[in-house]
C-alpha cells in the first residue's frame, strides 16, 4: 500500500458487502466506508449498520539501517457495529486475514452507553537506500 485510497480499495474489496450505509440528507445512501481527512462525516448523514473509517494520514516510525532508511506507516482503522443485533466478529477475522500483520487491535464490546467497536492498526512498510 502507498496511499488511503489503496488501503480502502482493499478493505472495500474485504469486507465491503457487509458494511452499512450512510443516508444523505437527499435520501441517497453510500456505503459507510469513509477516509477521514480533514473533512470528518457530515453531521446530517445517518450511519447504519457498521461502518469503517480510515484515518487519512498514517502515522510513520523511521528507523535508520546501514546504508538505507526503513520507514514504517501505521494506519488506523476504526469499525463500529450501530445495530445492536450484529457483531464485528466475522470482520475482523476477513481483516486479520487480509492484514495478518496487524500491529494492533482494540476492541470494545457492546454496553448499554457504547456501540460495539474494533480500532486495528495496520502497518505498511518500506525501505530507503540513502542518497550519498
Amino acid at each position: 500500500m502507498a496511499s488511503a485510497s489503496q488501503l480502502r480499495s482493499i478493505i472495500d474489496s474485504t469486507i465491503g458487502a457487509y458494511l452499512g450505509n450512510y443516508t444523505l440528507p437527499n435520501s441517497s445512501q453510500i456505503p459507510a466506508l469513509w477516509v477521514r481527512g480533514s473533512q470528518q462525516i457530515p453531521k446530517d448523514w445517518k450511519v447504519t449498520g457498521t461502518e469503517c473509517v480510515i484515518d487519512e494520514v498514517p502515522e510513520t516510525r523511521n528507523s535508520p539501517m546501514s546504508q538505507a532508511v526503513f520507514l514504517l506507516k501505521l494506519w488506523n482503522v476504526t469499525l463500529t457495529s450501530y445495530d445492536t443485533s450484529v457483531t464485528l466478529d466475522n470482520l475482523r477475522l476477513l481483516l486479520f486475514q487480509a492484514f495478518p500483520d496487524v500491529e494492533t487491535s482494540v476492541f470494545t464490546p457492546q454496553t448499554d452507553i457504547s456501540f460495539e467497536t474494533l480500532k486495528i492498526t495496520i502497518p505498511d512498510y518500506s525501505i530507503h537506500t540513502e542518497i550519498g
